[in-house]
This record gives C-alpha cells, structure tokens and sequence, in this order.
C-alpha cells in the first residue's frame, strides 16, 4: 500500500512529561484513518508535529508522500482544519476562502464551492455576510468549505465534527462518503467512536501517547472479543491486570 502519511518512532515530550512515546502510524494512499482517542490522548500533538508546527525528540522520521515533513514543499499537497479554528469577525465568508486559496496560490472555484456549501448545509448567500454573524457551527462549516475547496490530496481534520448539531454530522457525513470518489487521503481526529466507525477505513486508538490498536473497526471487535466498538475500545485503553 503507497503511502500518503507514514510516521516512524516518533517520541515528544513536555518538561519531561512523555506525550507520545515511540508513536508509528501509516496511512495508505486514498485511505481515511481516524485517530480515536479520549480528550488529552495527544491527538492535536500529533497532528501539529505531522505538520511541523512542533518538532519531535531526536530520531523518528515523519513523511508526507514520501518526503520528510519539514519539507516546505510537502505540505502544499495538503489542507488542514485545526481543532479551534476561528476567523476573524469582521470579514465575511468570501473574503476568508479568498485568503485560504490566494495561500495556495489558487483561485476560487465560486461554483465548488457554491456546491460544498450546499452539501454542508451552510446557505450560500451567507457567504456575503461578516463571520461574526456566523454560528459556531456555520464557522466550523466555513473552516470545512475551505479545505474540500482546495482539492488537496490530503486532507488533515482535527475533530472536524466539533460545533455541529445533528443535521449538519450527518451532512458532513454524506460529504465525506461522497469525496471517496476523488481518490483523496482524509486524516482527522475524534474522540468519538461512532464516528471512526461510520466513516474510516482504519483507525488507531490512541491513548497515554501509544497507539493501543490500529486497523478496521470490525477487527478490533475481534480481536478485543467485544461486544462493540465502544466495548473494544475500552479494553484496549484497561490495563491488563485491572
């Protein structure tokens, strides 16, 4: 399987507090993988040294399509929504897409995403108004259009469903199922099962810096001889002699 992200031995570490600890993870081309894991698991961590927005202990090695991922040019082949994304309040939803593409270099496909706005529930005559105007989801929603706008072949979410209400998961939901068919690699992180399960490919569960499990959501039932995901995921994360 090629490769679109591949992570070897990677260790960080805060004034001696170990965040990851010899961390391996490979996410094949045109995959989607799910980072699974409880609110301080080291996710955002995670997804920050990928970006190199944070740099690792010596050693470990970091690729993105196969090059190192302090390569500048790496990263123009990916898009990448942050877990508090924010904008500022007073421009509107056209001016921010026209920054995130100027960025890349890009113009903006008015009618993507006129089309990404619509799958994603988010009017798009809204786009014309200032952010501030905006709802927390319809930000979240905003950050979404921007990423799938620039049709990166890899895409990094970090708990992409945050802020939004019932109506709009299942749209973002739809969105996703829909965006297979671009051969696209989708990273995100969740703390919410239901969400690896309905959506990925693989995921790892990630817990105290280690990766307890990596592969499909139904071999982890096997192998954790659990009743659910939710049941697996719990045994994975209990130390054997609890």
């Amino acid at each position: 399987m090629t490769a679109a992200l591949s992570i070897e031995k990677i260790n960080y570490s805060v004034a001696g507090l170990d965040i990851l600890k010899a961390l391996d993870l490979r996410v094949g081309d045109s995959e989607y993988y799910a980072i699974a894991g409880v609110n301080g698991a080291g996710k955002s961590t995670l997804i920050k040294l990928i970006l190199d927005l944070i740099r690792p202990a010596a050693g470990g090695q970091i690729r993105i399509f196969d090059r190192d991922n302090r390569d500048r040019g790496c990263r123009k082949r990916l898009a990448y929504l942050p877990e508090k994304f924010d904008v500022k309040r007073n421009i509107s939803g056209r001016q921010y897409l026209e920054f995130i593409a100027s960025v890349y270099h890009q113009r903006v496909d008015w009618n993507k995403v006129e089309e990404l706005s619509e799958r994603l529930d988010f009017p798009p005559d809204r786009l014309h108004s200032r952010v501030g105007s905006y709802s927390k989801g319809m930000v979240q929603k905003l950050g979404l259009v921007s990423c799938f706008m620039l049709e990166r072949p890899l895409i990094i979410l970090d708990e992409p469903l945050s802020g939004l209400d019932p109506r709009a998961r299942y749209c973002f939901k739809q969105l996703m199922r829909d965006e297979k068919s671009q051969a696209r690699t989708v990273l995100y992180s969740t703390h919410l099962l239901a969400d690896a399960e309905d959506l990925c490919d693989r995921f790892g569960i990630l817990h105290a810096g280690e990766m307890k499990y990596q592969g499909t959501p139904a071999d982890c039932i096997r192998e954790f001889e659990a009743e659910s995901l939710e049941h697996a995921y719990m045994k994975a994360i209990t130390p054997a002699d609890s």
